[in-house]
């Protein structure tokens, strides 16, 4: 019998330029390299990076798969949740290493500390971590609603 339930996610991103995101995602958010695999003729055809318990696969763009980096399709629809232990320190990091604030770090009204950031490649993350367990009623009422 087949279980359905996944034994882990991973986002695979497409980048322009595969190098330099590794070394962005490593000075960012604290990636390893866990393997990477590259082709005879020296293309990279991905990377395998963890970051915190979590892992991320990066990949240059490849138009012919359908693997468009987001320059090339004018933005991504898609958020990356980073949740870490200091999201003020891994923003100051993102930073540095060349990423945008979207939106600072700060307290929200559902309890965590939260910031979005966009990379140098045009992938959004945000970064978090909780501060408190609040009840989806007090979530309402920290709203003012």
């Amino acid at each position: 019998m087949t279980s359905i339930r996944p034994t882990g996610l991973s986002p695979h991103l497409f980048v322009l330029g595969t190098e330099r995101a590794v070394e962005f995602y490593r000075e960012a958010f604290g990636a390893v390299e866990v393997f990477r695999n590259t082709l005879p003729n020296g293309v990279i055809l991905f990377v395998e990076l963890q970051v915190g318990a979590g892992r991320l696969l990066v990949s240059e763009e490849t138009p012919e798969l359908g693997a468009l980096a987001p320059p090339t399709v004018g933005g991504s629809p898609v958020m990356i949740l980073l949740e870490v232990d200091d999201p003020d320190a891994v923003a100051r990091s993102a930073i540095d290493a060349g990423a945008e604030v979207l939106m600072p770090v700060q307290e929200m009204f559902w309890g965590e500390r939260y910031g979005v950031l966009r990379d140098p490649f045009g992938h959004r993350w945000s970064v978090t971590t909780a501060r408190e367990q609040l009840t989806p009623d007090e979530i309402v009422r920290n709203t003012g609603y």
